[in-house]
């Protein structure tokens, strides 16, 4: 008989765990992905150095605002000195950084927080993206995403990176970006910049999108042309830049205007 209640104690206790452990990482899934993400991260550190030359790049011409944009995908990065050398050796300060939050409606970068608490220590301006997946809801995707992110005075806008439309139409697609964008506003009382590349921009952004600002991805040109009608606050120009002390290569970025136009747009 104490064996027999024993055995079914045992099954209680294992049925019990069998419920729990699936809601518990449910509830706790951004938790249980960042910390297992940033052990992963650790060992990677310890056995394996990172390797790789310093990538000095041409930046374009008549910018005085760079920066960087970063995500769970760059090795650790020395936030204290976010400097680089263009080809002819001339330093460029990077000082801000979009770093991504979200994808998706329920993945946080297991990055996110470490990268978005050292760029506001190190006085680098912050800006934090989610990436938008067209075959998931939009509405629980603008919710992870809040969940996410704080803004505070000093911060840019919201980013939503946008590069790919799915099985949706086009109008489709925007449907769902505005009710993305809908639910953004309302939390932030900001409107939210858009990220895409240049093609994908003309394509399927720009004319239901005529009073948002752009951040716009286009590589290895001496300047960013596009369309009159395209109001665009960034440009992303390469992504083979080097940070001093950091190891990898960084996308690279400018600002379409001077400190003082950089300052307007921020969170107040």
């Amino acid at each position: 008989m104490a064996k027999r209640k024993a055995f079914s104690s045992r099954r209680i206790w294992i049925l019990a765990i069998a419920i729990l452990l699936p809601v518990v990482l449910i509830v706790y899934h951004k938790q249980v992905i960042r910390y297992g993400y940033k052990a992963w991260r650790f060992q990677k550190r310890v056995f394996y150095k990172e390797s790789g030359r310093f990538s000095k790049i041409d930046y374009p011409a008549g910018y005085t605002v760079h920066g960087i944009d970063v995500s769970r995908w760059q090795p650790d990065i020395n936030w204290s000195s976010l400097k680089t050398l263009n080809r002819d050796g001339d330093t460029i300060r990077f000082s801000f950084a979009f770093i991504k939050a979200t994808e998706g409606v329920l993945l946080e970068d297991p990055m996110f927080r470490d990268n978005w608490d050292a760029a506001r220590k190190n006085k680098i301006t912050r800006g934090a993206y989610h990436y938008f997946l067209p075959s998931l809801d939009a509405t629980l995707q603008a919710k992870n995403f809040i969940s996410s992110v704080s803004l505070s005075k000093g911060d840019l806008p919201p980013v939503i990176d946008v590069e790919e439309k799915g099985r949706l139409t086009r109008k489709e697609l925007v449907k769902k970006l505005k009710v993305f964008i809908a639910i953004i506003e309302k939390e932030y009382k900001v409107k939210p910049i858009l990220y895409s590349n240049i093609s994908f921009i003309e394509d399927y952004l720009a004319d239901d999108f005529p009073d948002y600002y752009f951040w716009i991805a286009h590589y290895y040109e001496e300047e960013l042309k596009v369309e009159k009608s395209i109001q665009w606050l960034f440009w992303q120009h390469s992504d083979r830049a080097g940070i001093i002390n950091s190891p990898g290569n960084y996308d690279a970025n400018v600002f379409n205007g001077s400190n003082k136009d950089f300052i307007k747009i921020l969170i107040r």
